[in-house]
C-alpha cells in the first residue's frame, strides 16, 4: 500500500507540475447590443470597459470543460467584471473516456464515468447550454446553435429549425473529432466505434444479449463468439482485453469473482492493424506488457492489414443462436504489401482505428476558420486560430504544429489552462495602452501513459521513473484517474466507487492465498 501511495503522489505531482508549467510557459443568447461594430474582432471585444464580457466554449470534453473551469477560477479584476462563461455541448453528460472500458464491462458506475454537466458545474458560475453547433460567424463574433431538449433531440421540427445566436467576446473551440467510416464500404452500417458514451452503452447492450442467448441453450458448445477489433493502438488493445475477459467470465464480473457457469464459452478475438506492430507509439515497457497480455489471452494479431469492405453474412450457421444480435457481418481485409485478401465473420465488429474529421462545411467548419485537409483548425503556438484575435482552438479539432500532437486526453488537458490563460490575458488587457496581451505558448510535457489490460490488470509507464504492471498498476491507475477528475466532488466519487472496490478485491484474493 505504501508503494501505491508513493506512486500516486508522484503521478499527481507530475500532473500538477504540467499544469503549472503550462501556465508559466505557456438567459445565454444575444446578450449584446445589435448595433455594436464588428469590423475588428480585437476592438469590438471592448465596446465598453465596464461591459460584462462573454466567453463561449464549444465542446465539453477534456479540453473544453477544463478550460471553462480554469477560466472560472482565474483572478478577474472584480466580480462585476468577471465574464459570463458558457459551455456548449450536444450531450447531457461529460464522459471520462479512459474509463469507458470499465463502464462497458460493469467495473465502473455511470456517475463515476459520465456525470452530468449540471452536476459538475454546480457552484462554479459556469452556464451550460445543450445544443448542436450550426456555424460560427467570425465577422459578427457569434455562434449559431440548435438547442437540444431534455430528451436529447434537437428542437427542430419537420418544417422549421430553431437556431439561436450567441454573441461572444472570446471563443474557445474544443469539439473534438468525429469518427468517419464512410470510406470503407459497409463499415458505417455494421461497425461499432468505441469513442462515446452511446457507443459504450450499445456495446454493453450487445454483451448482455449475448449472455441471454447463451443461457437460452441455443448456443451450442461448439459455437464460438467471434469478435473483430479494428485498430491496434491503445484503445484497441484495451478494448480487446476487457471484452475477452468479459465474455469469458460473464456479466457483472468486473474482473472479480468468475461466473463458473460461463467460463466454458469459446471466444475468438482478432485484431486488425495497419501498422507493422501494435502499440507502436507506446513506451517499450507498455508495448511489451500489452503484447504479452494479448498473446496470453489468445487474441490473434494481424498486422500490416487494412479493412477494405464490411458486408452482411452470406452463410450463417449460428443464425438461430444469435437471433436479435445487431451488427453481425463479414469483414474483408487486405494485406498492405501482398494485396492478399481474407474474410472473417464477426458477431461484433469494434472500430478503434482512429477518429477522423469529416472536413465538411457543417458545425464549427461552417465558418471562415482556417483548417487543414483533415478539417482541423489551424492555430499557432498560442492556440489562437490563424488570423483570429479572439478565437482559440484545442484538442482533437485543432492542429497546433505541422506534425499534429496525438489525439489524446492528455494533450487536451494540458492545452486547456493555456487557452484559458490566453483568453484571460486577451480580455483583461488594457486596449487603451496599445499593448499586446502577454500570451503563453503551448508546450506539451509527456507525463507517460496508462493502459487497462483487464479487470485487475494494467500497465503504467511515466517519464522513465515509474514502470509498474499487474494488479498494483490497476489500483494505481484508478487512483490517478480519480485525482484527474475535473472537480473535487467527482474525484471523491471516483475514488470511493472504483479504488475501494479494487482494494477489496485485492484483499479477498490475498485471503484466498492464505487459506
Amino acid at each position: 500500500m505504501r508503494r501505491f501511495l508513493l506512486l500516486l503522489t508522484l503521478s499527481s505531482t507530475l500532473e500538477m507540475h504540467a499544469n503549472a508549467f503550462s501556465l508559466r510557459t505557456t438567459s445565454m443568447i444575444g446578450r449584446y447590443e445589435p448595433n455594436a461594430s464588428t469590423s475588428e474582432s480585437a476592438s469590438t471585444s471592448s465596446t465598453s470597459l465596464n461591459a460584462k464580457k462573454e466567453i463561449c466554449i464549444l465542446g465539453g470534453g477534456f479540453g473544453g470543460l477544463n478550460a471553462a473551469l480554469t477560466l472560472s477560477s482565474l483572478p478577474w479584476p472584480n466580480d462585476d467584471e468577471k465574464p459570463t462563461i458558457t459551455l456548449v455541448d450536444k450531450k447531457e453528460r461529460f464522459t471520462f473516456l479512459p474509463l469507458l472500458y470499465e463502464l462497458c464491462v460493469g467495473d465502473a458506475t455511470l456517475d463515476e464515468v459520465a456525470p452530468t454537466y449540471t452536476s459538475l458545474l454546480k457552484g462554479t458560475g459556469i452556464e451550460f447550454c445543450q445544443a448542436d453547433v450550426q456555424g460560427i460567424d467570425l465577422d459578427s463574433d457569434a455562434v449559431y446553435l440548435n438547442p437540444i431538449g431534455s430528451g436529447g433531440q434537437s428542437s427542430d421540427t419537420t418544417t422549421t429549425q430553431t437556431t439561436n445566436k450567441m454573441d461572444y467576446d472570446s471563443l474557445i473551440v474544443a469539439t473534438g473529432a468525429d469518427i468517419n467510416l464512410k470510406a470503407i464500404p459497409g463499415a458505417e452500417e455494421f461497425a461499432l466505434p468505441f469513442y462515446t458514451l452511446d457507443n459504450c452503452l450499445e456495446l454493453r447492450k450487445r454483451l448482455t444479449l449475448l449472455d441471454a442467448l447463451i443461457e437460452d441453450n441455443d448456443f451450442s458448445q461448439s459455437d464460438t463468439i467471434e469478435v473483430v477489433v479494428v485498430g491496434g493502438g491503445y484503445s484497441g488493445v484495451e478494448l480487446a482485453l476487457n471484452i475477452q475477459e468479459r465474455l469469458q467470465v460473464g456479466k457483472g464480473s468486473g474482473g472479480g469473482d468468475q461466473n463458473q457457469n460461463q467460463t466454458n464459452k469459446k471466444v475468438k478475438i482478432k485484431m486488425i492493424h495497419r501498422g507493422e506492430e501494435v502499440l507502436q507509439y507506446a513506451t517499450e515497457f507498455n508495448r511489451k506488457t500489452g503484447v504479452e497480455r494479448l498473446e496470453k489471452a489468445g487474441v490473434e494479431i494481424i498486422t500490416g492489414t487494412s479493412v477494405v469492405e464490411v458486408s452482411a453474412l452470406e452463410i450463417d450457421d449460428k443464425e438461430d443462436a444469435m437471433r436479435g444480435l445487431n451488427g453481425r457481418c463479414q469483414v474483408t481485409v487486405e494485406n498492405i504489401d501482398t494485396k492478399g485478401a481474407q474474410t472473417f465473420n464477426a458477431d461484433i465488429l469494434l472500430w478503434t482505428a482512429g477518429a477522423m474529421a469529416t472536413n465538411t462545411q457543417q458545425g464549427i467548419l461552417n465558418s471562415k476558420l482556417p483548417r487543414d485537409a483533415s478539417g482541423r483548425i489551424v492555430t499557432g503556438k498560442y492556440l489562437r486560430a490563424k488570423d483570429c484575435d479572439n478565437v482559440f482552438a484545442l484538442g482533437d479539432c485543432a492542429r497546433v504544429k505541422q506534425v499534429p500532437y496525438g489525439a489524446t486526453a492528455a494533450v487536451a488537458m494540458q492545452q486547456a489552462p493555456v487557452a484559458a490563460w490566453n483568453v484571460y490575458a486577451t480580455l483583461t488587457n488594457d486596449t487603451n495602452m496599445n499593448t499586446d496581451p502577454e500570451l503563453l505558448p503551448f508546450t506539451y510535457l509527456n507525463l507517460g501513459e496508462m493502459m487497462t489490460l483487464g479487470g485487475q490488470d494494467a500497465t503504467i509507464s511515466s517519464m522513465g521513473l515509474v514502470e509498474v504492471n499487474g494488479t498494483a498498476a490497476s489500483v494505481l491507475r484508478r487512483l490517478i484517474y480519480a485525482v484527474r477528475m475535473p472537480t473535487a466532488q467527482q474525484a471523491l466519487t471516483a475514488a470511493l466507487s472504483s479504488s475501494g472496490k479494487r482494494i477489496e478485491v485485492l484483499s479477498k484474493n490475498q485471503r484466498k492465498k492464505n487459506v
